[in-house]
């Protein structure tokens, strides 16, 4: 089946071959973008992203060799398929086609069916291969997720076990923060499985209500050596009647911990960092608020993209992947809920961070 929106750009110095080509394709529901010489060709390709491109050879100044040369040597075509449309047929120009980057020719004249043939056929393969690339980066994505997340159970128990070593005597008190911690890990590596069959369509994500005050002060627990790190202090307010529909383990190990890591990250030491929650429009608006550094504009913009990391160093020195925050986003929208961001770098400084979450009442 051909995609509407597959756009081939038809470059050839002759008008009645980009009318009866534009036509020919046309009328198959492909778009059309038509360009009488490689340097019109280039110059076009500053506005549009086509997903083939049928050149031809003898053009005058910059022939098609040339121009297939100089397309390939752009980003934004480099991974484009370009077939030569040309008269000759000699092995030497044939190896010169592919030479400068083409992946078929059409001998001059054409076949209409051929053409369209080898058309679909060159659209067919790259479609498949941007699905494989998408693929490729989607488990990229999860490994980012996985080292990402892991990291802050992991320092915990580091933290526990160096101070243990100068004071066995905390063992058996950090017994069972150690085993919470342990669990978290293996909790993670879970919730990483479950967001590759999510992306895959093998899995739902099941929801229950969950007690959120309950929840929240749990998972502070496993945080308490940072924030004595940092002498930060953490300001609880959420009613005892608030409960909310959410995976509980998604969402306290990749939502909450991942929102409480950055606004302990940076927030300024001998801070707070305020928690609060309240009702909205059939939703639990849970607030998790610091009052560091706020966001600068490039990269609040780009905060929710696993293509643009957007680590920075945190208010000591923090260091940090910079996924965390698609990750979070990815499971609110599972959940049925949003998030909001409000930050600012100067008066009232410091970041928001909005959860809605449906109410299970």
């Amino acid at each position: 089946m051909i995609k509407k929106d597959h756009l081939i750009l038809i470059v050839d110095d002759a008008p009645a071959n980009l009318q009866v080509l534009g036509s020919i394709l046309s009328e198959q529901g492909y778009q059309i973008i038509l360009a009488d010489n490689g340097l019109q060709a280039l110059k076009s390709i500053e506005k549009f992203s086509p997903d083939l491109i049928l050149l031809d050879v003898n053009m005058p100044g910059m022939n098609g060799f040339e121009t297939c040369q100089r397309l390939k040597e752009l980003e934004k075509t480099a991974e484009t398929p370009i077939i030569f449309l040309t008269a000759r047929t000699s092995p030497d120009d044939i190896l010169d086609a592919f030479s400068a980057g083409a992946v078929d020719y059409i001998t001059k004249p054409f076949n209409n069916s051929e053409l369209l043939i080898r058309v679909r056929s060159h659209l067919d393969l790259k479609d498949k291969t941007d699905t494989l690339r998408e693929s490729n980066s989607k488990v990229n994505e999860l490994l980012r997720v996985l080292l990402h997340d892991i990291g802050n159970p992991l320092a915990g128990i580091r933290g526990i076990v160096e101070y243990a070593q100068k004071k066995p005597e905390i063992y058996q008190t950090a017994n069972t923060i150690l085993e919470m911690a342990i669990s978290n890990c293996f909790t993670i590596l879970e919730n990483v499985k479950k967001m590759k069959s999510l992306e895959e369509g093998k899995q739902e994500i099941h929801l229950e209500p969950i007690h959120l005050q309950d929840s929240i002060q749990k998972a502070i627990r496993l945080f308490e050596q940072k924030l004595s790190n940092k002498n930060l202090d953490v300001e609880i307010s959420i009613s005892p009647k608030f409960s909310v529909l959410v995976e509980d383990a998604t969402f306290i190990h990749s939502v909450f911990n991942n929102l409480f890591t950055n606004a302990m990250k940076f927030s300024f030491p001998n801070s707070k960092i305020k928690i609060t929650a309240y009702e909205k429009n059939k939703f639990i608006c849970l607030s998790i608020r610091d009052y560091g550094i706020g966001i600068p504009e490039n990269i609040l913009k780009n905060i929710f993209s696993f293509t643009h990391p957007t680590s920075r160093p945190g208010t000591i020195g923090e260091n940090g992947t910079g996924y965390g925050m698609p990750l979070v986003k990815k499971f609110i929208e599972t959940y049925g809920g949003k998030i909001e961001i409000h930050s600012s770098e100067t008066e009232d400084r410091g970041t928001e961070i909005i959860l809605y979450l449906k109410s299970s009442i």
